[in-house]
């Protein structure tokens, strides 16, 4: 496999070559796996984070602006996913005990991560309405259900579904295998 430099695999990228996106996968895949796997300690889980961060990557490509190293920038994204990942898990599943100590093992670089996480959602929230944001923020981070958040904001639970769908089309990445093996 030919070596390119990371300016060389961003810029192909850009420009939606598929065999610059297979080396960016080849190059990068084993080590993010790792990474992944030690913050879940799951190997399905681990996978399905490295397919998000990929498909993220491509379908992302035409306006990434990396500034770092391009495995840097990558690692970065898999922790994001991954504490993203552990986040939501708790909120979905209460009973789960909270962990007290991270699988990674070094809690103010966890922390950080995590602030950074929230930052990014948060900067990804306030691209929608205010109605939108609300709908989104009763439902996940107070844990109102659909019916409930219809009540208090004195729309349909029609209009919260609309409002929710859009958020999670935007959160959410299709799991479309990207790579042939």
């Amino acid at each position: 496999m030919r070596r390119f430099t990371d300016d060389q695999l961003i810029k192909g990228l850009c420009r939606s070559d598929p065999l610059i996106f297979q080396s960016i996968y080849r190059l990068h895949w084993r080590k993010l796996y790792h990474v992944a796997f030690h913050i879940i300690g799951d190997e399905a889980d681990a996978e399905d984070i490295l397919q998000d961060v990929f498909c993220s990557l491509w379908y992302r490509r035409k306006r990434l602006r990396i500034n770092t190293a391009l495995e840097n920038y990558l690692v970065r994204a898999v922790k994001y996913t991954a504490f993203y990942y552990l986040k939501k898990q708790m909120r979905q599943n209460p009973a789960v005990p909270a962990v007290s100590e991270p699988a990674s093992g070094n809690n103010v670089e966890d922390l950080l991560f995590q602030q950074d996480l929230e930052s990014m959602l948060n900067a990804l929230l306030e691209t929608f309405p205010f109605k939108t944001r609300r709908i989104f923020s009763l439902s996940r981070f107070q844990g109102l259900s659909y019916p409930e958040i219809a009540e208090e904001m004195g729309v349909s639970v029609k209009t919260v579904e609309y409002h929710m769908s859009k958020v999670l089309r935007r959160l959410s990445l299709r799991r479309k295998t990207l790579i042939q093996r």
